[in-house]
């Protein structure tokens, strides 16, 4: 179920959820518009570990046949709307990219460390994405399921208000 604060913007759910401190709070569906699909709801379970309920990547009831991307993991940023200008133009990402790689969450990595372990495939499992030391859940602006080798966002949610 989609929050009401929902809207659809380049066919990617977000929905913008404002003190991101209520524990259990839901954010929004995880969706894409691209050939990487994904599913799961997005809630906070607490200040510092975000939970996806249900989540399936990369094949769900609507493409039961997909393939993981060969370098995907969860990001989550401290500035702007969405991955994609921010990473797509090339610049220095350290304290606005945080990396949250399944199930290795919960310690810094910098987005460059070609170790981060990619996403690997999950069929409707409950995941915990843990924040590294020293970054709050109030910092974060957007969690997505990045592809560092195509560049490619495959689905995100927003988590906190935007510019």
């Amino acid at each position: 179920m989609v929050s009401t604060g929902s809207w659809v913007l380049f066919g990617v759910i977000i929905a913008c959820a404002h003190g991101l401190d209520a524990e259990g709070q839901e954010i929004s569906q995880l969706a894409t518009a691209n050939r990487h699909y994904l599913e799961g709801t997005v809630y906070i379970r607490n200040k510092t570990t975000i939970e996806i309920r249900g989540f399936s990547y990369p094949s769900t009831s609507t493409n039961p046949n997909g393939r993981p991307g060969p370098d995907a993991f969860f990001i989550a940023g401290t500035q702007g709307c969405r991955p994609d200008n921010l990473l797509k133009s090339g610049g220095n990402t350290t304290g606005i990219i945080i990396p949250l790689p399944f199930p290795q969450t919960g310690k810094k990595w910098q987005f460059e460390d070609r170790s981060i372990p990619a996403m690997r495939n999950v069929v409707n499992e409950n995941i915990l994405l843990s924040l590294p030391p020293g970054v709050e859940m109030s910092e974060l602006k957007w969690l997505s399921l990045w592809c560092r080798r195509y560049k490619s966002n495959f689905g995100q949610v927003t988590l906190n208000s935007c510019q």
